[in-house]
């Protein structure tokens, strides 16, 4: 029987396509796009290095573990609108669930500082979203058309070319490059580091528990002698099997002093210097390492860290799959991370007590707030408020003793038309 093989290449790109579609001639027939500020237009994607350094794997799964909790949402009439949000909440594709999808996109972007997400299309419809990771991405034009392409390299050797306006393209650190996010290559002097200390550690670590002693020998002796007289005094005396009293004895020929100082010569601030040095890069600290991070610390990698990757991912998204026309009547994607579950309890309960009573919180948000599930029979979807609060447009009405009746006539609060109680004294 002979085995058909299949690949993940076949999987994404065989029978699926982008909404213009490229014929495998076209893509044999590219030149090199032309920049404003370099004549480079091919990008190597070198993440491997820094992605197998302890720490900076720490600081970058740290970030992509609580970027992977974000949500993405479609908003507005458009008919495609329920398989987008089928894609951004539940399955972006036949391979991913939504976090490690967000995940992966995270790690893409903090490693290259280039995300690129190909919008699969089958008949018409968006079917899946691949984060496409590849070893080197090259910005190309076809033989007689100006637009912007990009030829994405594989690992495993094989090549694609895709529009650009129709990939979903997320850049970090975006400056010298017209197109492109820049390297990582300001983190390399903080990799060495960490790498040179690592090798301290170890090998100063392999000196401690290699050396228990100096043995002083008083009498001339050869080499070979001293070596021979180190190795009976080892057995006789530092072998448990061999001196089971504790106690080493020695004539006034031999003089052993045991090292007692096992200290580390690298200090504590060396090493922390060089984890804060790459936790700093990546915009994360011990606490949010850790998960021991209070509500301010918490608030403050949001609002530095994941807020501004959010707005970025729902502009690109948004340009992206939907239209000038759909966007024009109001349909955008918005990524947002659920930022209550982080308060404390009395700052939830304040929360609470502050948008309840305007009836901006339904009796689901609330119980989610709580991290209770909704109630059932879209109870929940109730939304409570307080009779303190008044719709602005009827508070003149109630000023001038004008109310409003069930049967939708105005009306007065008494009957003298006055708006106003008389004294019953």
């Amino acid at each position: 029987m002979k085995l058909k093989i299949r690949n993940l290449f076949n999987t994404i790109f065989d029978k699926g396509t982008t909404k213009s579609g490229i014929s495998s001639a076209d893509e044999n027939d590219t030149y090199l796009y032309q920049l404003l500020n370099s004549f480079n237009s091919t990008y190597t994607q070198d993440s491997g290095r820094s992605w197998d350094i302890a720490t900076v794997r720490k600081a970058v799964d740290a970030f992509c573990r609580h970027f992977g909790k974000i949500n993405g949402k479609a908003t507005g009439p458009s008919e495609h609108n329920k398989d987008i949000n089928r894609l951004l909440q539940s399955k972006p594709n036949p391979l991913m669930e939504s976090y490690s999808f967000y995940y992966k996109v995270a790690a893409n972007l903090k490693l290259t500082n280039n995300v690129f997400i190909y919008p699969e299309y089958r008949n018409g419809r968006i079917y899946a979203l691949w984060p496409l990771l590849s070893t080197q991405v090259q910005l190309v034009r076809l033989k007689g058309r100006t637009d912007l392409y990009v030829r994405f390299l594989f690992g495993s050797g094989r090549h694609k070319v895709l529009p650009y306006e129709e990939l979903i393209h997320i850049r970090g650190h975006f400056y010298s490059h017209d197109i492109l996010g820049s390297s990582n290559s300001p983190l390399d002097a903080s990799i060495k580091l960490s790498e040179a200390l690592i090798k301290s550690l170890i090998d100063s670590s392999n000196l401690i528990n290699a050396v228990r002693g100096i043995l002083a020998i008083k009498t001339a002796s050869k080499d070979e002698d001293l070596n021979k007289k180190r190795d009976e005094f080892v057995k006789n005396n530092l072998q448990i099997n061999s001196n089971g009293s504790g106690v080493i004895v020695t004539d006034n020929k031999l003089d052993y002093t045991p090292i007692k100082d096992q200290t580390n010569p690298i200090s504590d601030s060396h090493v922390k210097y060089s984890k804060e040095e790459i936790y700093d890069y990546f915009g994360v600290n011990d606490s949010i390492v850790k998960n021991d991070f209070t509500e301010a610390q918490w608030n403050s990698f949001y609002e530095g860290g994941i807020e501004p990757i959010a707005i970025q991912l729902s502009q690109a998204f948004t340009n992206v799959l939907y239209t000038n026309l759909e966007y024009s009547y109001g349909n955008k994607i918005i990524f947002e991370s659920n930022r209550l579950q982080y308060l404390s309890v009395p700052s939830k309960i304040s929360f609470v007590k502050e948008l309840a009573p305007m009836g901006a919180l339904s009796l689901d948000e609330i119980r989610e707030v709580f991290n209770m599930s909704p109630l059932p029979n879209n109870q929940g979807k109730k939304v409570v408020q307080s009779l303190n609060w008044i719709n602005a447009e009827e508070a003149s009405k109630y000023q001038i003793g004008k109310v409003v009746s069930d049967n939708g006539k105005e009306g007065t609060n008494e009957s003298n038309g006055s708006g106003i109680e008389p004294d019953s004294g």
